[in-house]
């Protein structure tokens, strides 16, 4: 899918599905691989309402030798935060919560929480996809996890090589040419393949 430049890349995601509706095949989507731009969208939700596993790669803030986001256990049924040291915090999604500064002044793991001044306590940003996030953050860190995330890679490099194809600007004015023209691109190197693997016989059989 073509979005325009000052919009978001998720919203593609919605030509995207009506591109999957068109497909003869019309399967059931067992597995997603997606970009984080796309974890919020309505394809990602709808599929993984109907039971498919999706990956991708988590957001990941460094904290240095501090308590990183994942020490902090979270609840999303009552959407509360609690420290290493105990304390309970409520939080709302895409909002960051700021923990009692007195509790943190008082606290004997501040040192190794934050380097906030003494008035301040430490805080935590929990993202719009927080749920979303620390279970891909989780799935990394097994060897099953990563191997379904390599899976990306051969995407990756079919994307590099359309760039290099395609170029790296829009080469019309118009959302509706230039996808008319990222299909044309995507259609030869598919050909292409075909033509590396079976030759010109199945070449001819695809056509």
């Amino acid at each position: 899918s073509v979005t325009p430049a000052n919009r978001p890349e998720g919203e593609g995601a919605a030509d995207l599905a009506k591109d999957l509706s068109r497909s003869p095949r019309n399967d059931k989507i067992d597995e997603v691989y997606i970009d984080r731009a796309y974890v919020s969208s309505e394809l990602v939700r709808d599929a993984s309402g109907a039971g498919a596993q999706v990956f991708c790669k988590p957001r990941i803030a460094p904290n240095g030798e501090l308590f990183s986001k994942d020490a902090f256990k979270k609840n999303f049924k009552l959407r509360t935060i609690t420290c290493p040291a105990g304390q309970t915090r409520r939080f709302v999604h895409g909002q960051t919560v700021e923990f009692d500064p007195e509790i943190c002044g008082a606290c004997s793991l501040r040192s190794r929480c934050t380097t906030a001044s003494n008035d301040a306590g430490r805080t935590v940003h929990i993202a719009a996809d927080e749920q979303e996030q620390q279970r891909f953050r989780k799935l990394v860190k097994t060897t099953k996890g990563r191997e379904a995330l390599r899976q990306r890679v051969r995407v990756e490099h079919r994307l590099a090589h359309l760039s290099r194809k395609q170029g790296p600007r829009a080469r019309y004015l118009g959302l509706r040419k230039n996808l008319f023209d990222l299909r044309r691109h995507c259609a030869v190197l598919n050909l292409e393949v075909i033509l590396r693997r079976g030759g010109a016989l199945a070449l001819h059989k695809a056509a």
